[in-house]
């Protein structure tokens, strides 16, 4: 009977280290392309959207 129990292991941390690597580029790239940069602004545009756009019923 054969230990697979490094087998097992070592390919658990590969899949757990691939995780890692993609969460890490993911965040790099949603950092460099500015959709993290002003969380605030959804709010406030949001509020600008409501504004009258002349004629009122």
């Amino acid at each position: 009977m054969a230990d697979y129990t490094w087998t097992s292991v070592l390919s658990i941390y590969v899949l757990m280290a691939c995780f890692v690597v993609a969460t890490a580029a993911f965040l790099v790239r949603a950092i460099r392309s500015g959709a993290v940069a002003d969380d605030e602004a959804p709010k406030f545009r949001m509020l600008h959207d409501d504004e009258p756009c002349g004629r009122e019923r």
